[in-house]
């Protein structure tokens, strides 16, 4: 039986706090078997330069939905959004 993912797609982090708190949480995921961390198949390219940044991808393991967090790097405001075509 297939799951939905309950994550929440992130579009722009307003703070370098708040950021951090989101990995806290994730980190918590990881911990409670709610996910594990994947490596990385395509990285996310940002702005027209193709400038790579870092990120870090996660599998829901109920839902087996991958998603990629990208750090943010200023003026980028980070993602944490679902993979579709892995």
């Amino acid at each position: 039986m297939r799951f939905r993912c309950p994550w929440e797609e992130v579009d722009g982090f307003t703070s370098l706090a708040e950021f951090r708190s989101f990995e806290r949480w994730l980190t918590g995921q990881v911990s409670g078997g709610m996910a594990r961390q994947v490596p990385v198949g395509s990285p996310y390219l940002h702005g027209n330069g193709g400038l790579i940044l870092v990120e870090v991808w996660y599998i829901h393991l109920q839902s087996r939905q991958t998603w990629r967090l990208v750090w943010p790097e200023p003026p980028f405001d980070g993602i944490f959004q679902p993979i579709f075509d892995n």
